[in-house]
């Protein structure tokens, strides 16, 4: 009988045991992976900005489409932030844009431009599966055509 019990209470000690350690708080961290908050296929695109978004366009038409409405539904200013800021990480290699993806999952003010519009780069950034299909055809659109900012009923003229 006294084993019985030795066991029943080791068995008890090492059940509390496994719910402390499982109740103890997890040391919390940030940074950037592979596919967060950039999926790497952007980041190691060479096509333009134009070049993706015409690839987007027609590889994921109807997320191309909410992308252009929202931008479109925004002022002056804030489209130009939003394009330059879009040329900028375009313009870097992937070290630095690899650097931007660490510094905007570690600090939630990184980029200016979210403050202004939180889904600035929803169409570049936002979702794997719309990376992926654009990426994979983008070398060949044209690499200057701007016409892919144009489009919708209110597009900016």
């Amino acid at each position: 009988m006294a084993d019985r019990l030795k066991v029943l209470w080791a068995g008890a000690l090492g059940a509390a045991a496994a719910v402390g350690l499982m109740a103890a708080p997890a040391v919390a961290s940030a940074d950037a992976t592979d596919d967060y908050p950039i999926p790497n296929r952007i980041m190691r695109t060479t096509c333009t900005v134009e070049q993706y978004m015409a690839a987007a366009r027609d590889t994921s038409p109807v997320y191309y489409e909410r992308y252009m409405i929202d931008y479109n539904n925004r002022p002056i200013d804030i489209q130009n932030m939003a394009r330059d800021r879009i040329y900028w990480f375009f313009s870097l290699d992937y070290t630095g844009r690899r650097q931007y993806s660490e510094n905007t999952a570690t600090n939630v003010y990184y980029e200016q431009v979210a403050t202004r519009w939180g889904n600035w780069a929803k169409l570049f950034f936002n979702n794997k599966g719309v990376v992926a299909h654009a990426t994979d055809v983008c070398m060949n659109y044209p690499p200057s055509d701007p016409s892919v900012w144009n489009w919708g009923h209110n597009q900016r003229r």
